[in-house]
Formats: structure tokens, C-alpha cells, sequence
């Protein structure tokens, strides 16, 4: 559904109208798009007019207006299928094959699209909202700028050479965004939009945040969460994680799998155990915690990053997710431990010791976080807004 903020309805003639695309299909697509719009906000006020749209639910013909309800079962058996579908349309020509032919089928839906939302500039937060949106756009002339929400890379279908700006997180993605085309002068390292509760509560102590969640401010905390959907081996991780008696507290984010909070819930555990649902306060979480287990999603280790939290990835989606890893792990923030074997070793290895090594690993992540993102972003859209009012 659309979300609208209306900052003016006085002042029309002086606000800037900034339109953003996101879809729910992974990635953190939505988490970038409502930091940038939270930007925008904090920054300009009553001087700018955000409309968010979820473009495959409220514009896209069937069946493309089904994908996040379908997403998890795309991702299911270690992503397989959803590698060989990324592999495979990954290369300009092939993207440019595939637009023709999806050109006729949703031309209309997006001419609706940009009917119904009037806006100074777009802003793309999704791979499948650049080629065919900036058709009409270029014939209208507003520009679009491209937010790229994977980490470490880019797949073609992020990267059109004529979209006037391309907005990366980090210098990967920037390499990959070069060899798919895009003009150097149109790429800008920018950081991963955070939401600004993200930041925000970084300079608070992780005791207090614990004692406002009820849980014990002094025994070391480890947060295990498997992304929106609760996906991944959630329950065996806990599990064993349990059994090893690392004298922690633990705390198990199952996201929207309500058979799987239901399930943990009913476990008799021999430490501290917390179960959460879906949660608005991923942020206090993150706080409180020594050490995170999360499978490789961009928003959630871009989020750790931010706080300083040390991680201990899990799991990686093929094709766009595994680079993630490898970004964390080369900078020193995270480790990589793809079997539950390897997690409870991680975790027990990294909460001993001291924590000298969870120290320095913590210290890696916090200088790789960049908390500035959201406002570089908020600051190229609102200029590009104002380009196309001239």
C-alpha cells in the first residue's frame, strides 16, 4: 500500500516532490526506502513531499504482483533455484532481452504509476525499477536515481547506463555497477541507508538498553535472528547453541513464522531465553546484544555495522548475499560459519577470552558502519529535485 507524508499543502509552488519504489522481496528494500524518506524529512521539513509505493504490490500485473508473497518459497532449499535464475539473467544483454519482452506488459501500470504520484524525482530502491521506469521518465523529463540495496554487488538488472544517478554502498558494488555499464560519472559510494533509530541509539550504554527490555543487564547476550521471514535453521541453531551452557542469554528473532515462535516458545531451555515475533525494535535489540547470528542480509549487517556489533554469519543467499560475507569477514566484523557445528563454535570461541577478540571485531564494525548514508542520500535526491524544476 502507498505511504504518503505531506509536509505542504500551503506551500505547494515551494515543495519538492520525491516518489520512492521499494517492494518487499528481500534485501531490505523497504528498510533503505524509509530511511532515505526519514532524511528527507528530518533535513527539509515542510519543504518536501515523500510518497513511498510498494510498485509490485499496488501497480504490477499478476503474476509479478505476487513476488513477496512467493519470496520465501523462492529462496527455499538453500536458494538453488532462485542462484540459477540470478546467474542466469545476470548480464546486460540478457536484462535487455528479458525488458522487451515485459515492455508492452507493464507500460501501462507504470504510466498509472506516475500519474497517480507527480513527483520532481524518483528514486528506485529495487533491481526491477530502473530500465523500464526510465523510459517514461526520461520522456518527461524526471530524473531517476538507482539506490543499489546489495551490498557487495550488483546485478544488471541494477544497472542502467541512462538512470542519472547510481548509488552504491560500498567500492564492490561500485566496481560491479562500472562493468554493467553505468558511467563512472554517474556512481556515487554513498553507504547503505540505516534508519535513524539505528543511529540514534548507539550512544547508549547496551545496559541500559537491557535493563528497558527486561532482560539481565550483565550477562552477555547473544541475538539470533533469521530476517523478516524466519528463514534458515533458526531452530537448530538455537538449539545447540543452548546445549553447549556458554553462560549467556539468548534472544531468537523469528520474524513473521509464527510456527516457528510458537515452536521455540515451547521449548524448556537450560539458560536464559527470550523468543520475539516480528519485532519494531530491532534497533534496542541490536543494542543490547554482544553478538549477533544472522543469515547475510545487506540492511541487517549494514544496521550491525552502524551499532558496532560483532557478527557471526550464518547463512547467504547465492548470488547476492554471499559477497556480503566476504566483505564482513575480510574487515574483521563478522565470521563466517555456514553449519550450526561451526555457530556454537564461534559463538563459544568469541564469548570467552575475555572478549579481547570480540572487542576488536566490534571496534572493525563500527568503523565500517556509515551512519551518514541516509542524509547523502536524502541530500542527491533533494538536489536532483530541484535540478528538475528548473
Amino acid at each position: 500500500m502507498s505511504q504518503k507524508v505531506d509536509r505542504s499543502a500551503d506551500a505547494a509552488h515551494t515543495v519538492r516532490r520525491i516518489l520512492i519504489l521499494f517492494s518487499d522481496t528481500g534485501g531490505g528494500h523497504r528498510s533503505s526506502a524509509r530511511a532515505v524518506a526519514q532524511a528527507l524529512e528530518d533535513a527539509y521539513d515542510q519543504r518536501v513531499h515523500v510518497t513511498l509505493v510498494d510498485l509490485l504490490a499496488d501497480y504490477a500485473p499478476w503474476p509479478l504482483n505476487r513476488l513477496a508473497k512467493v519470496y520465501p518459497y523462492m529462496v527455499c532449499l538453500k536458494g538453488a533455484g532462485w542462484a540459477a535464475g540470478y546467474h542466469l539473467s545476470n548480464g546486460a544483454l540478457r536484462v535487455r532481452i528479458f525488458l522487451a519482452l515485459f515492455w508492452p506488459w507493464v507500460r501501462p501500470a507504470l504510466r498509472r504509476l506516475f500519474d497517480e504520484h507527480p513527483a520532481d524525482v524518483v528514486l528506485s530502491c529495487h533491481p526491477l525499477f530502473n530500465h523500464l521506469p526510465r523510459r517514461i521518465l526520461m520522456n518527461i523529463g524526471i530524473p531517476l536515481i538507482t539506490l543499489v540495496t546489495d551490498l557487495a554487488s550488483a546485478h544488471a538488472f541494477w544497472c542502467d547506463p541512462d538512470v542519472d544517478r547510481c548509488l552504491v554502498p560500498t567500492e564492490a558494488g561500485r566496481r560491479q555497477a562500472l562493468a554493467n555499464g553505468t558511467p563512472a560519472e554517474r556512481i556515487l559510494l554513498t553507504g547503505l541507508p540505516v534508519e535513524r533509530r539505528f543511529v540514534s541509539i548507539a550512544d547508549e550504554s547496551p545496559q541500559d538498553v537491557r535493563r528497558r527490555l527486561g532482560v539481565d543487564p550483565h550477562r552477555p547476550l547473544v541475538l539470533l535472528v533469521g530476517g523478516s521471514e524466519g528463514m534458515g535453521p533458526v531452530y537448530r541453531l538455537s538449539r545447540k547453541l543452548a546445549r553447549r551452557q556458554t553462560p549467556v542469554q539468548m534472544v531468537i528473532v523469528t520474524g513473521r513464522n509464527r510456527k516457528l515462535c510458537e515452536r521455540l516458545s515451547a521449548e524448556r531451555w537450560p539458560l536464559p531465553v527470550s523468543v520475539q515475533g516480528f519485532v519494531d525494535n530491532m534497533h534496542e535489540w541490536m543494542r543490547a546484544a554482544n553478538l549477533l547470528v544472522t543469515k547475510a542480509g545487506p540492511s541487517t549487517i549494514c544496521e550491525a555495522l552502524v551499532l558496532g556489533l560483532p557478527m557471526v554469519i550464518c547463512g547467504a543467499l547465492p548470488g547476492q548475499e554471499r559477497p556480503n560475507v566476504d566483505y564482513v569477514v575480510a574487515a574483521g566484523a563478522g565470521v563466517w560459519a555456514p553449519t550450526p557445528e561451526q555457530v556454537v563454535a564461534e559463538v563459544s570461541n568469541l564469548l570467552t577470552s575475555e572478549h579481547a577478540r570480540l572487542r576488536v571485531m566490534a571496534e572493525r564494525a563500527q568503523a565500517l558502519g556509515r551512519p551518514d548514508a541516509a542524509r547523502w542520500v536524502a541530500q542527491v535526491v533533494w538536489d536532483a529535485a530541484g535540478s528538475s524544476r528548473v
